[in-house]
């Protein structure tokens, strides 16, 4: 029986200010991730498959990343009934980083069973990557009626860090955030 995948993704657009941090978690040649596990397990390797495309440098996991990405994408399920949605710019939850985000709706199935979607973490990372088809370098825009940001962050040149989290949605959904450091998407940039 075939299944429709959902998802849907957003992107930040505009960058509002932004913190540097420094991190000083090395990785090796074969870029071996520290403290990424589970459902995320090769989402850094994911991202840099995608930046070695266009010779930038790799992306590093950044464990204080990852628990930002983390704290948001529990917010989205448990507080925002799994809809996706930016961190606003102020307040308690405000926005310092780049951010991906990407929602898969559950399984359904026609007898009624409710399953989670097999979704890994280089799915998420090449939908995103995906929309390289739309994004035109020479005039630095996405095609009308299309998204390409989640693709330019991916690529931004300064991005040095990366950290993700996930979480299942009581409804079997799956929303996924991931943070960025320096972030990307700045108004009349290109990325790379």
């Amino acid at each position: 029986m075939k299944y429709t995948q959902i998802f849907v993704v957003l992107t930040l657009l505009f960058a509002g200010c932004a913190n540097s941090t420094t991190n000083t978690l090395s990785t090796s040649s074969s870029h071996t991730i520290a403290n990424e596990t589970g459902k995320l397990l090769g989402i850094t390797k994911a991202h840099n498959t995608v930046r070695q495309k266009y010779h930038l440098p790799a992306l590093v996991w950044s464990p204080k990343l990852a628990a930002h990405a983390q704290q948001w994408a529990n917010y989205l399920a448990t507080q925002n009934h799994c809809i996706m949605q930016h961190r606003p710019l102020t307040g308690e939850y405000k926005r310092i980083y780049g951010e991906n985000i990407f929602w898969a709706s559950p399984r359904r199935w026609s007898d009624g069973r409710v399953e989670i979607q097999p979704i890994t973490a280089e799915d998420v990372v090449f939908s995103w990557a995906d929309e390289e088809q739309y994004y035109n370098y020479a005039n630095n825009s996405c095609k009308h009626g299309e998204m390409c940001g989640h693709f330019t962050q991916i690529v931004w040149k300064n991005s040095k860090l990366v950290g993700c989290g996930m979480v299942i949605c009581p409804d079997k959904g799956q929303m996924w955030v991931c943070s960025y450091d320096p972030p990307g998407n700045y108004i009349g940039e290109k990325p790379y």
